[in-house]
């Protein structure tokens, strides 16, 4: 398999295959079938590994010369956040202060790794997700309490290489992950809106303002996005939609547990 988009044409091509037999399967569930048929647990981490083998031989072509690209960076024990959104963090951990004094004297971003057990208080690569974000830091407020308050803004998706303590503060080294084009997807899209209309107001969530209108964006990834920040999920499955690359899979699967829980 050459890249990511072979595994969703493998897919789509099921899905047709089974419709001339009367079979009708969602576009999410070719996605799961195609990959056990390929020996991976789920979509999730199927497009992953394929989007970081695709990147590995230029990063390792990269590495010959230079060091893939390294940021401060923060464990987070119990969000899993979102690009697009913008989040106030907490912070204690000084090793974690640590990472923020050098990102607001360097380009005034870090590496936001989700850690799988929030109980570990030393997280190193094997205790944090594989899939985290590239976040901006906006402002730092020292509380009274000698924690800190961080307000960020959620920049994109990355792949973690490399996440350690080093020299009394956390460091990770990153590539990018990248969703390809965007694809067309308007009746998904009018669904998702719909049902999360229904689910905000059961959970007594504040729709989120955005331009265009959440109804009006054509991107089902973003739409997701902007959606997956409000739900209230375990962090388990917020991960598992932080982790989906596919747009259109994302959407559906956001889609499918706002109506479980609503």
């Amino acid at each position: 398999m050459r890249s990511f988009r072979d595994a969703k044409t493998m897919a789509q091509t099921l899905r047709d295959s089974l419709t001339g037999k009367a079979v009708t399967i969602s576009h999410s569930e070719s996605l799961e079938l195609v990959s056990k048929m390929l020996g991976a647990a789920d979509w999730n981490t199927l497009s992953a590994l394929i989007q970081a083998s695709r990147q590995e031989p230029a990063a390792s072509a990269a590495q010959q010369t230079e060091r893939l690209p390294s940021y401060p960076a923060m464990p987070l024990r119990d969000l899993v956040p979102f690009p697009t959104a913008i989040y106030p963090l907490f912070v204690g951990r000084q090793k974690t202060m640590q990472a923020l004094d050098q990102a607001f004297h360097r380009q005034r971003e870090m590496v936001l790794a989700v850690q799988k057990d929030s109980a570990v208080d030393e997280p190193g690569l094997d205790d944090i997700y594989d899939v985290g974000v590239l976040a901006g830091l906006i402002e730092l407020y020292p509380q009274s309490d000698g924690t800190l308050k961080v307000l960020t803004q959620i920049y994109r998706r990355v792949m973690i290489r490399r996440f350690l303590a080093e020299t009394g503060t956390y460091v990770a080294d990153i590539t990018d992950l990248s969703e390809g084009p965007i694809p067309a997807a308007p009746e998904l899209i009018e669904q998702a809106v719909a049902r999360f209309k229904i689910y905000a107001k059961a959970w007594a969530i504040q729709l989120p303002q955005t331009h265009p209108p959440l109804e009006q964006i054509r991107d089902p990834g973003r739409v997701a996005d902007i959606i997956c920040a409000q739900v209230k999920l375990p962090i388990r499955d917020k991960q598992g939609l932080l982790a989906t690359l596919d747009p259109v899979a994302r959407l559906e699967r956001v889609h499918a547990l706002m109506q479980m829980t609503s």
